[in-house]
């Protein structure tokens, strides 16, 4: 990241979405959904973000 204030605001979306991760892993262990979810290279940027950069925005 270019600066440490980057860092955080990355780590502090990253923690939030390995959250969901979890929330949503414990719905597939109790059997209310079909699939589960893991982090990967995008774990750290917001839903918009992803979108763009999926959609070729950026």
């Amino acid at each position: 990241y270019e600066s440490e204030t980057e860092e955080r605001f990355r780590m502090k979306i990253f923690a939030e979405n390995r959250h969901k991760v979890a929330r949503h892993n414990q719905k597939f262990a109790q059997g209310l959904v079909t699939y589960r979810l893991a982090p990967n290279k995008y774990a750290d940027m917001l839903h918009h973000e992803f979108v763009h950069t999926m959609n070729g925005f950026n």
